[in-house]
């Protein structure tokens, strides 16, 4: 109640209404109380703004503080230690954890980055965070996963899902939350925290939350596409195995090891038999496709053999690389024990026993290996290497599916056939090549003169005539012999041009000439017998093209449409070694042939009996079809006297004529 002198002056400002000065008094009590609640409230909602305002700026603060963290850190595991730690320290939380989406399995995955203030007091719930994977909607880092949102657990002793339950229990651990970091749409990883108090989800620190997120997610998509420019620039975009640049990263710390350590390296060189048909077959498209599968098979046998090996021989040591084309390396670095390479080789020559497939096409292949070892002495790895690409076109050169080992020896033999491949181009491009012609007898008529096979001859400036056994295989090797066929099948037509002008007995003489794989397999060769026999104008009855069994073995339905193309011409066509593969007759069948001729190696055995049957039944069958034949490689009168008896129409070999420059040939 007021004193006296507060009523005085009351009495003094309030004006005389009738009413008494008592209720006066009373009424402006309550005026005055009026107005010092209105003043307390105001003050209040002051103070209560600027708590407000002041916890804004922290959180302000705080995701200033992330972000320019984040900005300036080298990688992702410095940008998330750094904004853990800033969001532990300003919320009070014991414990902060960062997870990362794993892209092949989609769990999330502790990426060992981790905040907390006492480290000592929570291990066990720590080691705990770092050893699980959680998968979707599995424990709290799970939730979010599924949900790509915040999760809340008030008390996370009490929750059945939550699997870390029995170590939050032993440490203390009570309330926690996780936060999504989001890349568009993508959840590509999550923050975890946890609190020994209760504590509340406020809109505040949702908001902030989900900014350090979107933050953190740009520095994700930014170490994405810094980890993608450097993989692409040490791996091959076809089968994204390492390329040639990081193989010689690794090939370059190998050879340090060696030289310090001495640890084994070895090296292999894997390349396809028969790729190049394939491409040409299918097209380039269908290739790529099959040199991914292939990577993809590789890189298991290869992983398969390293697990086996040795559990402990680090990943990284064991390097699968393509290397360009059809060629594949692998570099063992660290290799313990030499039987391992065999074991290798083993596995990955198996690999090749399963066909692959395009389409509904099935495509068998086979690859030469060739390996160089450290054992032999060699501290240059970068040798090795040269060394095993070496015994790899060895091994090409042996047939399909081999595997050479490098030692000296072998590299001298090889260095002279390099070195006979560089005088080859050489010869290609001053023409250095002869046709020499052996006679073909009509066997019916006596010893008529029916034509001649060409055979090439390489002259050589200084070795002088060279046979083409020594030339062929490495002319084929090195993918030469469409060049030189080619120049056959010109100077063959040429040749029979001149023949013919020679006079009229003369003018029904054919030539035939070989023709290689590769050449006959080009997509341009029929064009190109037409265009030679147009320009030359002679008749096509009177060109035959002898081809072997490797050529429908390679690509039979290609095979049989040259076949039939350049026989609508009327141009002969033989199959040449006849006897010798595994599938002639089947080939016979499908193929159209007009001759076939019967391999030396059933003429030189001609006086016994097996041969003579053999050759009886060539004979049979050739007849049954309406082929003609041709024996070659006879050398003696026994072997003539024998045909005849048997029947064969036509006969080639030394009895009848070596082969001869054209004009001693064509002077017959």
């Amino acid at each position: 109640m007021p004193n006296g002198g507060t009523l005085e002056l009351m009495k003094h400002f309030v004006p005389d209404t009738g009413q008494s000065s008592e209720f006066r008094v009373a009424r402006l009590e309550r005026q005055l109380l009026r107005e010092r609640s209105a003043r307390l409230e105001a003050e209040a909602i002051a103070e209560r703004g600027l708590r407000e305002l002041y916890e804004q700026k922290q959180w302000l603060l705080l995701l200033q503080r992330v972000t320019k963290g984040a900005n300036e850190a080298d990688d992702i595991a410095e940008a998330f230690a750094l904004s853990l730690r800033e969001v532990c320290i300003q919320m009070g939380w014991d414990f902060g954890n960062a997870y990362l989406i794993d892209s092949g399995t989609r769990e999330a995955v502790a990426c060992d980055v981790w905040y907390a203030e006492e480290p000592d007091r929570l291990f066990a719930f720590i080691d705990a965070s770092r050893q699980i994977r959680f998968t979707s909607g599995i424990g709290l880092p799970g939730r979010v996963l599924r949900d790509s949102r915040p999760h809340w657990i008030l008390d996370v002793r009490d929750d059945e899902g939550f699997l870390r339950r029995s170590e939050a229990k032993r440490c203390g651990i009570k309330s926690g939350c996780a936060f999504p970091i989001v890349i568009k749409d993508e959840t590509v990883g999550l923050f975890e925290f946890f609190s020994s108090r209760t504590v509340m989800a406020t809109d505040d620190l949702l908001a902030t939350m989900a900014q350090i997120s979107s933050q953190l997610g740009r520095v994700v998509e930014r170490d994405r596409a810094r980890r993608a420019l450097l993989h692409d620039a040490s791996h091959d975009a076809l089968t994204g195995l390492p390329n040639r640049a990081l193989l010689a990263e690794r090939c370059a710390r190998a050879a340090a090891d060696l030289s310090s350590n001495g640890q084994g390296v070895g090296i292999l060189v894997i390349d396809l038999d028969g790729f190049k048909a394939v491409n040409d077959r299918f097209g380039h498209h269908a290739g790529d496709s099959l040199i991914r599968a292939l990577g993809e098979r590789l890189r298991g046998v290869v992983e398969l053999f390293q697990r086996e090996s040795d559990p402990n021989w680090p990943a990284e040591r064991v390097t699968l690389s393509r290397t360009g084309g059809d060629e594949f390396v692998v570099l063992l670095d660290g290799l313990a024990d030499r039987s391992w390479v065999d074991d290798l080789t083993g596995r990955i020559h198996k690999a090749f026993e399963r066909p692959f497939y395009i389409g509904s096409s099935e495509v068998k292949l086979a690859a030469s290996i060739g390996f160089a070892l450290s054992d032999t002495g060699r501290c240059d790895v970068n040798q090795l290497l040269r060394d095993a690409d070496l015994a790899m076109y060895e091994a090409k050169s042996e047939g399909r599916g081999r595997t050479i080992e490098f030692n000296e020896e072998l590299g001298e033999v090889i260095r002279n056939r390099r070195q006979l491949e560089h005088e080859l181009r050489l010869a290609i491009r001053d023409c250095q090549f002869r046709l020499f012609y052996q006679p073909i007898i009509d066997m019916r008529a006596g010893t008529e003169l029916r034509g001649y096979e060409a055979l090439v001859r390489w002259q050589h400036p200084e070795r002088g005539l060279v046979s083409p056994a020594e030339f062929v295989p490495i002319a084929e090797e090195a993918g030469l012999m469409s060049f030189i066929g080619g120049w056959v099948l010109h100077e063959a037509c040429d040749a029979l041009a001149r023949l013919h002008a020679m006079g009229e007995a003369h003018s029904r003489r054919f030539i035939s000439i070989n023709v290689a794989p590769m050449q006959f397999l080009q997509p341009n060769f029929a064009a190109q017998v037409r265009r030679t026999l147009m320009r030359t104008g002679v008749r096509p009855e009177s060109l035959k093209l002898e081809i072997t069994e490797g050529v429908a073995i390679i690509d039979p339905v290609r095979t049989a449409k040259v076949l039939a193309e350049v026989r609508e011409w009327g141009v002969q066509t033989s199959l040449d070694d006849f006897g010798t593969g595994y599938s002639s007759l089947s080939y016979l069948q499908n193929l159209p042939f007009d001759t076939i001729k019967i391999d030396k190696s059933f003429i030189d055995d001609l006086t016994s009996k097996r041969s003579q049957d053999i050759v009886r039944a060539i004979l049979d069958l050739a007849r049954s079809m309406e082929l003609s034949v041709v024996a070659e490689g006879i050398e003696t009168e026994a072997q003539r006297a024998i045909l005849e008896q048997l029947g064969c129409p036509f006969a080639q070999g030394y009895l009848y004529g070596r082969p001869v420059c054209e004009e001693q040939a064509f002077a017959l």
